[in-house]
């Protein structure tokens, strides 16, 4: 049941068997109960569905403007809660812009300079490898202080200066071909090989002696693929520039329809208030009035009073 009360709506809802546990709510706060409840029962976030007003939502209020006979309430309501929907796509909209912002200025031209940085050293690395390959045509690999010639005593040696590297640190072992050979040793157990030109090429250890030389052997071979992965991840990063101007120019697509609703919104606030000056305006003067008839009154029963006694 409906029936308004000092500007708000008294509702009463139905009740179980064990009473009502419900209290009179302004008429906002029930309407929002209503549509956060529709949204999350159809599954949908309510973040990005505050514009799926349903039907029920819309009943309450049709029954609020037929209760207050105020047609404004209704178009007041609604062109309230577009404007809301529309601030939050709005406020949405600036933060991805920033974002944007953020990528073509600042992430992205770190990434592609760092990219370019390590392309060029990379390139250098295949310059000088392939020019170590020309010169050192059989192998050899440099362990410590020692030389060997052979790959199983090579792995052998390598495998021991693994075991005796301190965890937690990076540590030099040996040479291949012009190339550092580091040992990574962390807490976890988890060690790595190095390869380390002007630039560091990481593989995982072997636990065979000749499987870990041949690791070695193979990573060093391969320093071309890091090149086209570095050529590749740069075309990406410029493609991702490009994009990231290109969204940050564009306009928001719903300016013109929020600039118009809180156009509107103004009006009907400012003729909403008008309204209720008025009917206070005339609430006074009504009560002026019936405090003037009752003066007359009490001077004509004095009138009368006096003659009375005459």
């Amino acid at each position: 049941m409906l029936e308004p009360y000092e500007g708000k709506l008294s509702r009463t809802v139905l009740r179980g068997e064990g009473g009502s546990n419900t209290a009179d709510l302004p008429d906002s706060v029930v309407e929002n109960k209503q549509r956060f409840i529709s949204q999350v029962m159809t599954s949908k976030a309510v973040s990005r569905s505050c514009d799926d007003i349903d039907e029920v939502t819309f009943q309450y209020a049709e029954i609020k403007a037929v209760a207050t006979g105020n047609p404004l309430i209704k178009e007041k309501m609604q062109i309230d809660n577009d404007v809301q929907r529309l601030k939050l796509l709005k406020s949405s909209y600036d933060s991805q812009r920033y974002q944007h912002q953020d990528n073509f200025m600042v992430r992205l031209p770190k990434l592609i300079a760092a990219a370019e940085s390590k392309l060029s050293a990379i390139k250098a690395d295949i310059e000088y490898r392939n020019k170590m390959a020309d010169e050192h045509t059989l192998f050899s690999i440099v362990v410590g202080i020692s030389q060997y010639e052979e790959r199983e005593p090579a792995g052998r040696a390598i495998l021991a200066a693994i075991s005796g590297a301190k965890v937690g640190y990076t540590t030099e072992i040996g040479e291949y071909k012009g190339f550092k050979i580091l040992i990574e040793k962390n807490v976890i157990d988890c060690n790595y090989i190095i390869l380390k030109g002007k630039n560091d090429y990481k593989m995982e250890t072997s636990v065979s002696p000749v499987g870990i030389v041949t690791r070695i052997e193979n990573k060093f071979n391969a320093i071309q693929e890091y090149e086209k992965l570095y050529e590749e991840r740069l075309e990406q990063y410029n493609r991702d520039i490009v994009q990231a101007k290109a969204d940050y120019e564009k306009p928001f697509q719903y300016e013109q329809e929020l600039n118009e609703k809180l156009k509107r919104q103004i009006e009907i606030n400012i003729q909403l208030d008008v309204d209720r000056q008025s009917g206070e305006d005339k609430s006074e003067r009504q009560e002026a009035e019936r405090s003037e008839e009752a003066e007359r009154d009490r001077e004509e029963s004095d009138i009368y009073e006096n003659r009375s006694f005459r």
